[in-house]
């Protein structure tokens, strides 16, 4: 199983709330890195094992109010991640 390299992005109202969550198990996070925290934008960094999409669905869901971007990478694939209101649209490419 490869790790995937993930980078989260949070914007919207009610990021701060989001960000005191369990958001990063959830995704089953590892050797997380906070990028950037205001009032109105959250960024991190952390690994995962598993496809981090679905949870990404589900945490938006969970946050209806917040729009989340997930770029990730995984042995030879790149993808982008858009999801709000548990609506997920992403683009893969291999490499």
């Amino acid at each position: 199983m490869a790790w995937h390299h993930n980078r989260l992005t949070v914007v919207g109202r009610g990021v701060r709330a989001f960000e005191n969550t369990d958001w990063l198990s959830v995704m089953s996070g590892r050797y997380w890195d906070l990028i950037e925290f205001s009032p109105s934008r959250f960024v991190s960094q952390f690994d995962t094992l598993k496809n981090p999409l679905p949870a990404l669905q589900h945490l938006s869901r969970s946050h209806p109010g917040l729009v989340f971007m997930l770029d990730y990478e995984t042995a030879r694939y790149m993808g982008l991640a858009r999801a709000k209101a548990g609506q997920l649209v992403q683009h893969r490419v291999k490499y």
